[in-house]
């Protein structure tokens, strides 16, 4: 396989323009990793309206860069990177940056992209900063093991990374590429993570704890444990920020929390996996990818009800929204 280097990528994207797409347009990415394929979605009618192939390597994680014009895919078993044109829905190149990548992050001004690495003989577990401008690597830093997903302070100063087998959250300055905080709480299997809108609050699922920890962001200490029936997987709040969606995958289900009272709310069954959640730009619904069931479920948020399901490749696991 053939690898160019991401900074004339990006350059020749920017040469050729990408164009625009209308104002209201809402679309999901989905990677199905055993059909090696994107499910894409209109997030108005529900409808799958192309399938976009990325060829072979189990393509799992994918995220769009801010500006929307291209979305970037992990291979899990080639350990790789794909870049997609989002317009065009077509795979542009595929790229190697770290050992064995996990996940992705940008950071928001774009600039950098951040590749959540599993160690492997060529890397360590640890966060790759790599500046898209200058085309290399200007930073690493070094988590404990298996750092699985990421989210950012309101100010972009700060980035929160759940460690899927530490059972920890680590806390790393962005500037000086530093970890400046660590909780171990424990729990393995631990992966989502959630900042309220006014970012005093992360809220971080402790996987086989049976949890989910709400942290204090000026402290960098948890304030608060919610229990919940079964291993925690994902943390989705709801654009109002009134409710905590999460998923128990291996109990098929999901568990709503309330979060002005840290009670559940309710649970929804699933049928077969569900594993990561998303919330469409209108508020209005929840989109969960279930995985061994080959579909994504839309959740009405008013009611907390299945109203629907959208069939999409073979085992849908990474999700995806576009940027308007």
């Amino acid at each position: 396989m053939r690898f160019r280097s991401i900074g004339s990528i990006v350059l020749a994207a920017l040469v050729l323009g990408l164009g625009a797409w209308p104002a209201a347009a809402a679309t999901l990415f989905i990677t199905n990793t055993k059909s090696d394929t994107i499910s894409v979605i209109d997030t108005t009618t529900f409808e799958v309206t192309a399938t976009i192939p990325l060829g072979r390597g189990k393509p799992n994680r994918v995220v769009f860069h801010p500006d929307g014009k291209t979305a970037w895919v992990v291979y899990d078993k080639s350990h790789d990177l794909g870049i997609v044109d989002a317009d065009s829905k077509k795979l542009v190149k595929r790229v190697k940056i770290g050992g064995n990548p996990y996940n992705l992050n940008f950071t928001p001004d774009g600039r950098h992209l951040l590749v959540l690495d599993w160690s492997s003989d060529a890397s360590n577990d640890e966060i790759i900063f790599y500046d898209l401008q200058a085309d290399k690597i200007d930073g690493r830093v070094e988590v404990s093991t298996w750092p699985a997903h990421s989210v950012f302070s309101r100010d972009g100063s700060k980035l929160y990374v759940s460690g899927e087998t530490a059972g920890d959250v680590t806390i790393i300055d962005v500037a000086r590429r530093e970890i400046v905080a660590r909780h171990v709480h424990g729990g393995g299997d631990a992966m989502g993570l959630a900042m309220t809108a006014d970012g005093r609050t992360l809220y971080a699922a402790a996987g086989e704890n049976k949890a989910i920890l709400k942290i204090d962001t000026a402290t960098s200490k948890p304030v608060a444990a919610i229990a919940l029936p079964g291993v925690v997987h994902e943390a989705t709040l709801t654009l109002d920020g009134r409710f905590l969606y999460t998923t128990l995958r291996k109990a098929n289900k999901i568990v709503v929390v309330d979060t002005a009272t840290d009670k559940i709310a309710v649970t929804i069954p699933q049928k077969g996996y569900p594993d990561l959640v998303t919330m469409e730009p209108t508020g209005r619904y929840a989109l969960v990818t279930n995985r061994y069931a080959d579909l994504v479920a839309v959740i009405d948020l008013a009611t907390h009800a299945q109203v629907r399901t959208i069939p999409v490749g073979k085992a849908p696991h990474g999700m995806a929204l576009r940027p308007r």
